[in-house]
C-alpha cells in the first residue's frame, strides 16, 4: 500500500536537488515563484487482486514569475530539459522508489499551461507521473 503523505514528502525531498526551486508538498493558498507544487494523488486501487498492487498518479506543478514572457519562458525550458541538474524529469525520478515507498514511478508527461495563485497567473508546466506500489 502506497503511504500517501510520504510520498509527497519523498517526491519533495527529490525535487528539492534542483537549486534555487522551492517546493511545496502541500498545495498552498500562495505561491513563491519559481517552485514546485506537488499535487494531490488520485488512486487506483487492487490493480493486483487483493491488496498486491495499487496505482496512483499525481501531478506535479513548476511554477515561474512572468518577469517577462521570455524570461519566465526561457526558465522553464531549463525545467523541461530531459536530464540535467535542472532538470524536474530528471530530479523526480532520480530515486524511483522514493526511499523504498513504493516499487517505481515514471515522469509521464509535462503540459504547458498557467497557474493561478493569489489572483495573479503564472507561466508554468503541470508533470504527470504515475506511481506503482
Amino acid at each position: 500500500m502506497i503511504n500517501i503523505n510520504g510520498v509527497r514528502d519523498a517526491i519533495k525531498a527529490n525535487l528539492q536537488t534542483i537549486t534555487n526551486l522551492r517546493v511545496y508538498d502541500l498545495i498552498p493558498d500562495v505561491v513563491v515563484p519559481p517552485c514546485a507544487v506537488v499535487g494531490q494523488l488520485d488512486f487506483t486501487f487492487d490493480v493486483d487482486n487483493q491488496r498486491g498492487l495499487d496505482q496512483a498518479s499525481v501531478d506535479v506543478y513548476v511554477i515561474v514569475q512572468r518577469i517577462s514572457e521570455r524570461t519566465g519562458q526561457d526558465k522553464l525550458d531549463l525545467f523541461l530539459a530531459g536530464s540535467g541538474s535542472g532538470s524536474i524529469k530528471t530530479a523526480l525520478e532520480s530515486d524511483r522508489t522514493l526511499g523504498g515507498l513504493v516499487d517505481t514511478l515514471r515522469v509521464i508527461s509535462a503540459d504547458s499551461g498557467t497557474y493561478t495563485s493569489g489572483e495573479q497567473s503564472f507561466l508554468s508546466y503541470r508533470y504527470n507521473l504515475t506511481i506503482w506500489g
